[in-house]
């Protein structure tokens, strides 16, 4: 009785491995397939490419200064940067992912107070407050494990 079992198992297996390795496909038949209904990639021309203008470059009109001579002379206009507030821990700021404390620099400003919901920065010209978006709140909060 066993015997018969393990005789027909073992036939059982021939037959479903035999069925299964049939329909396979070689490796040259697949390719033949692809390239018959692969299309042809058609790019854009190079001189399209570069006179187009590059979405991620902010350009800054330039002020021309005219030298005693007649000749133009290119001035750089200084670009701002935006500061992002996103959160406030213990007198301390994260400001465009890093963080600043009280006296810090960051570009051309110092961080003059870190408040529980915003920070000041000055510099020689001119004063901005970055506050916390009332909306999300950015608060961390500790778990000691107290219960």
């Amino acid at each position: 009785m066993k015997q018969i079992f393990i005789i027909k198992v073992s036939i059982l297996i021939i037959l479903l491995s035999s069925s299964l390795f049939s329909g396979s496909i070689s490796a040259a038949k697949i390719t033949d397939m692809v390239s018959k209904i692969k299309k042809e990639r058609s790019g854009i021309a190079l001189a399209k490419l570069e006179s187009t203008a590059n979405p991620f470059i902010i350009r800054v009109p330039q002020e021309k200064v005219v030298d005693d001579v007649g000749m133009d002379i290119p001035v750089d206009v200084p670009v701002q940067v935006n500061y992002t507030l996103k959160a406030i821990l213990n007198h301390a700021a994260f400001i465009n992912k890093k963080w600043y404390k009280q006296g810090d620099s960051i570009g051309n400003y110092k961080i003059g107070y870190v408040s529980s919901h915003s920070v000041e920065l000055k510099n020689a010209n001119e004063n901005r407050i970055l506050s916390l978006d009332k909306k999300k709140k950015n608060f961390i909060k500790l778990n000691r494990g107290d219960k």
